[in-house]
């Protein structure tokens, strides 16, 4: 639970990271979030059904897909653009 923790805060911070240059992706991740805290609520009182541990479940799986999302926009997609750029670069200097 203390590693699932650290991940909910990380990504309850993902829309600020993205805000900047993605707002419309930080809008639709932001009613995820909202529903996740939701259910851990509902999963620390003990009111969770079958239906809703599904519901965690799959909030949990697309709240990950959302974070890799998150990052390859915010570090990797500038890295490769910058890489690619310096290949170009290069290739007409020879």
């Amino acid at each position: 639970m203390d590693v699932y923790m650290v991940y909910l805060f990380v990504i309850t911070a993902t829309p600020l990271f993205l805000w900047q240059d993605y707002k419309k992706l930080a809008f639709v991740h932001t009613p995820f979030i909202v529903a996740i805290w939701a259910l851990l609520i509902f999963y620390i009182g003990g009111g969770m059904t079958p239906v809703a541990h599904t519901l965690f479940i799959t909030l949990f799986a697309i709240n990950v897909l959302f974070a890799h999302i998150a990052a390859y926009l915010i570090f990797a997609r500038p890295f490769l653009k910058e890489r690619q750029l310096a290949k170009k670069m290069t290739q007409t200097e020879e």
